[in-house]
């Protein structure tokens, strides 16, 4: 004897085709989770030039809850907006070993810890034109945020 199927009433509504009716399904709507926290910022004073993709002030920030978004947003903007042809990433996974965009190649990761705001630097000099002012701030949720300037004009 084969098995008799039962169907719910909101599923054979006849009528127009409206929320609730006709198997409309409606997710519950809860709270959604919590943004990340930006706690590595970058700020970069770009040339007159680029004043069409610049902020009021010139700038342009890159922020995210770790190095690896912010310079990851940087490479892209400068892809975009200055030069397609442009530095490798920051770094990546391969073969269980960091690479780095200056060949440096790691067991660990580098985009966490002491020494992370340096390398950022480091690179978002390099990928900037000569000239440009970057600032980095890192903060952590219970701690004041952490300033660093520097400028390629003073370093070049």
């Amino acid at each position: 004897m084969a098995e008799q199927w039962l169907v719910h009433p909101n599923r054979s509504e006849i009528g127009p085709n409206k929320a609730g009716r006709n198997g409309h399904y409606r997710a519950a709507r809860g709270r959604g989770r919590r943004l990340p926290q930006e706690s590595c910022l970058a700020r970069v004073v770009l040339p007159s030039s680029l004043a069409d993709v610049a902020d009021e002030d010139g700038s342009v920030t890159f922020a995210g809850e770790n190095w690896s978004f912010v310079t990851g947003a940087a490479r892209s903007f400068v892809r975009r907006h200055i030069n397609e042809d442009t530095l490798a990433p920051f770094g990546f996974k391969r073969g269980g070993q960091w690479v780095y965009w200056d060949g440096t190649v790691a067991a660990e990761s580098r985009h966490d810890g002491s020494g992370a705001a340096t390398l950022v630097e480091n690179y978002l000099r390099a990928l900037f034109p000569r000239g440009t002012h970057i600032e980095l701030a890192e903060q952590s949720p219970t701690a004041p945020a952490t300033r660093r300037a520097a400028s390629q004009e003073r370093r070049a």
